[in-house]
């Protein structure tokens, strides 16, 4: 079904493209910046809004989905959010992962459990941002820009038939696998993100050491919404996540439930130091190294979640 999706949208894609080539809610920040337009609308009368309310919302889950997974229409509206502006914005980047997310949550598509985290964690690195948390607010903005950015490109990119990145690669291929589970999947997107986007993405915005203290914050201020992610994994798609994400993030494991080399090789703290420090080489002519360094960490987490997925110990 999916590849037979993906085929049909690939036509309209390139014929449209002008240059195709891991503790608040995050509605909270969708009212920062759309309350005020909402306002400035005069309301319809109530009984209009109710009818095209309910119209709407039957529509849209016809229109952007066939079966579980996003129809053409659907994929359509995915693409389009996948390309930010050049003028892109923090609040127009938490708009796009909103969207995303929204569209594969409607479908219950498992492609879409990765922007439903991204989004809280989007959400609090703004939040960040605008109660002053950071000593350089100009590179936490380009830092949500530029990460989320790699993400969507590489969204676009499975969705057009292009080249996504291999690890990001990866992900799509274990979550529409019916053999694999929804947490495996979920980590393994996580773990393209932080372990070959980050490095790559903080090099790209000229990251230096004078932001390191605002890098390690805006991983920390990540941690504080796990619990969302948790909630929104198992409410939306059915997965328990709890015990590997308290793991993951905080490093509390269950006794004896996970084994050793889990512990050592899943490590949010441990991945995030890596990503520092590949930064560093990428800027400094060294990428062979980083890449290496990436390229070894992933599958080796990899296969730490493929053993606990067959034994059945994750969801």
């Amino acid at each position: 079904m999916r590849s037979s999706l993906l085929a049909l949208v690939s036509t309209f894609s390139f014929a449209c493209s002008n240059d195709m080539t891991d503790m608040q809610s995050s509605s909270e920040v969708t009212k920062m910046f759309v309350g005020d337009a909402v306002d400035s609308v005069p309301p319809l009368p109530e009984q209009e809004i109710t009818e095209e309310t309910e119209t709407q919302s039957v529509l849209e889950e016809v229109d952007l989905c066939d079966g579980n997974v996003v129809s053409p229409r659907g994929v359509e509206l995915l693409i389009d959010l996948a390309r930010p502006e050049a003028d892109e914005d923090i609040y127009m980047t938490y708009s796009r992962i909103e969207g995303i997310a929204d569209i594969f949550e409607t479908c219950t598509d498992p492609w879409g459990m990765f922007p439903t985290t991204y989004r809280h964690i989007t959400a609090r690195g703004i939040q960040g941002i605008e109660e002053g948390s950071f000593e350089e607010p100009a590179w936490a903005e380009d830092i949500i820009v530029d990460f989320a950015g790699r993400y969507m490109a590489n969204l676009e990119a499975v969705l057009t038939r292009g080249e996504p990145s291999w690890a990001w690669q990866r992900y799509y291929e274990l979550a529409d696998r019916d053999d694999v589970s929804r947490t495996r999947s979920v980590l393994m997107a996580m773990n393209a993100h932080l372990l070959l986007d980050l490095p790559h993405s903080l090099a790209a915005i000229g990251t230096t050491e004078e932001n390191k203290q605002d890098f390690f914050y805006f991983g920390d201020i990540m941690i504080e919404v796990a619990d969302d992610l948790v909630v929104d994994l198992r409410d939306i798609y059915g997965t328990d996540a709890e015990a590997i994400l308290n793991g993951f993030f905080f490093g509390e494991w269950v006794d004896g439930a996970f084994g050793q080399e889990t512990m050592i090789t899943l490590s949010y703290q441990t991945i995030r130091s890596k990503s520092w420090n590949n930064r560093w080489y990428i800027q400094n002519g060294m990428s062979w190294i980083a890449d290496a360094e990436i390229y070894t960490s992933f599958w080796a987490l990899d296969a730490v979640l493929r053993g606990l997925d067959g034994t059945g110990i994750i969801d």
